[in-house]
């Protein structure tokens, strides 16, 4: 179904991410395909380049859908904590979440999702409330990656460059820019070892059914064969019991 306009671009997006998790990567390749074959180049590498959610993340993109007050609700909260670490913000920050949490909790149990996925999902809607780009995601339902709440100095908007001279990036800092970097090349090889292992499952399957095919072919053959032998014998019998019938006559 791929997209003609930008409303059928939008649409497809929106299926795309509603899928259950194990069909996204087929779909993701099928619509690039697709929007490639109608002249699309532009969209189509946009979509071919979509990472796959990890089911932390799937989850997370399926409570914007099926619960979209409380993704407000919690929307709203966030983007009130980005300008006041009042109270009153707080609390209604962790109402939400706590209503999204049992929400996390139900889409996992009936789509077979383990509980360990559970508590990054909380910690991604907590870190998508917080920025603009995060919330517009998770209002759509169309993250595709993991997030980490910002520290205290990002929620409060506090510019430090105006409070002190701009300052070398410590050693500690390198070591966190290590640290991210290397966990991003982890995530990746982990969704690549994850498609590897879906294409590998599906040759097997499709290798299975080409040997049941050619199983059954070749018991048919076996069978046409006895067939045509047993007919040649019947004909042989026909023409002994007519060459006898001939000599009584």
């Amino acid at each position: 179904m791929a997209a003609a306009s930008k409303a059928d671009f939008e649409g497809d997006l929106d299926r795309l991410f509603q899928l259950p998790l194990s069909e996204f990567t087929s779909a993701r390749n099928e619509l690039a395909r697709e929007l490639r074959a109608q002249g699309e180049r532009e969209k189509a590498d946009e979509i071919k380049q979509l990472r796959k959610p990890t089911a932390a993340v799937w989850v997370v993109n399926q409570l914007a859908r099926e619960r979209p007050l409380d993704v407000q609700r919690l929307l709203n909260a966030g983007e009130a904590l980005t300008k006041s670490q009042a109270p009153e913000a707080r609390r209604d920050e962790q109402r939400a979440v706590d209503q999204l949490a049992k929400g996390a909790r139900e889409i996992a149990e009936r789509s077979g999702i383990g509980s360990a996925a559970l508590g990054k999902a909380t910690e991604t809607l907590r870190a998508a409330s917080l920025t603009a780009e995060g919330r517009e995601l998770l209002k759509r339902g169309r993250l595709t990656e993991e997030l980490e709440p910002p520290g205290f100095e990002a929620l409060m908007g506090v510019d430090l460059g105006r409070q002190a001279a701009p300052a070398k990036p410590s050693r500690s800092d390198d070591r966190a820019g290590k640290r991210r970097a290397l966990k991003q090349a982890q995530e990746r090889v982990r969704q690549l070892r994850a498609e590897e292992r879906e294409l590998a499952t599906a040759a097997r399957g499709a290798a299975r059914e080409a040997e049941r095919a050619e199983a059954e072919a070749g018991a048919a053959r076996s069978r046409a064969a006895a067939a045509e032998e047993k007919a040649r014998a019947k004909s042989d019998q026909r023409k002994a019991a007519e060459a006898d019938l001939d000599r009584l006559e």
